[in-house]
């Protein structure tokens, strides 16, 4: 689900975009929500804990800081690699400034436009995110992303071979592919959620199977191309042996 972020110090101004919003998701049966609606820069980073999408609609002006929302958005585009941006302003002189600093939003919506425009246009940017995200989605399905600190990688899902987490070491998880070998903070279960062709051999193990080379289903050992090995558990034995039937794996 895509989370949307709202950044707006003016009680009732936050309280009509955050109806637009949530309308807009209704109508469009969007697979968004809402996940904050704050009137402070400060709020916005304490509950926005490095996602790697999301549509953040910020006001430029908070407070006495006619760039508080600028600012906000060059540090959003820095932690969150899929931001889409979409600013709420009166101050249309700083869209230039957005070039500058190469924040690149998706819109720039001017508040004395009006309260109809304001909310046709939350309503076409959320369409046009929507569209956005479906392609990127279609496009990098045979990429398998991961996060080492701030920086973000990407390798192709037809190179990786194994994923698995050790208890000497909580919380990482490390990944094998044909050419490299990589650790990074994470868990098997989030990644099996978003990677549902790997397979579940093992508490500790994600697989991808089309890399599998021989099974040994007697003592339980899957064998890979590059001749590393995982076990797998008694639960899971009778489903791998469907599965390496249907890709004609040895067994």
């Amino acid at each position: 689900m895509l989370p949307i972020y709202l950044l707006e110090d003016d009680d009732v101004q936050r309280e009509n975009y955050i109806k637009f919003i949530n309308n807009s998701i209704m109508i469009n049966d969007a697979n968004m929500q809402l996940k904050l609606a704050t009137a402070k820069t400060e709020g916005l980073f304490d509950s926005c804990v490095a996602p790697e999408k999301g549509i953040f609609f910020l006001d430029m002006e908070i407070g006495d800081n006619n760039t508080a929302g600028l600012d906000a958005a060059e540090r959003i585009k820095k932690e969150v690699p899929l931001a889409q941006i979409i600013f709420i302003t009166t101050h249309d002189e700083l869209s230039l400034v957005t070039l500058e600093r190469r924040i690149a939003p998706l819109d720039f919506i001017l508040k004395n436009k009006g309260i109809d425009s304001i909310k046709k246009s939350i309503n076409n940017d959320i369409v046009l995110a929507q569209k956005y995200y479906n392609n990127f989605a279609h496009h990098s399905q045979n990429l398998f992303n991961y996060r080492i600190g701030s920086r973000f990688f990407n390798v192709l899902m037809d190179d990786v071979i194994i994923l698995f987490t050790e208890k000497v070491a909580p919380g990482q998880v490390t990944l094998i592919t044909k050419n490299q070998r990589s650790a990074f903070s994470g868990s098997l279960n989030s990644i099996e959620s978003v990677y549902q062709d790997l397979f579940r051999c093992d508490r500790s193990y994600l697989v991808n199977l089309d890399n599998a080379t021989t099974y040994d289903s007697k003592n339980r050992i899957l064998t890979f191309i590059d001749n590393s090995t995982c076990k797998v558990s008694f639960r899971k034995g009778r489903e791998l042996l469907s599965i390496l039937e249907e890709k004609n794996i040895s067994k």
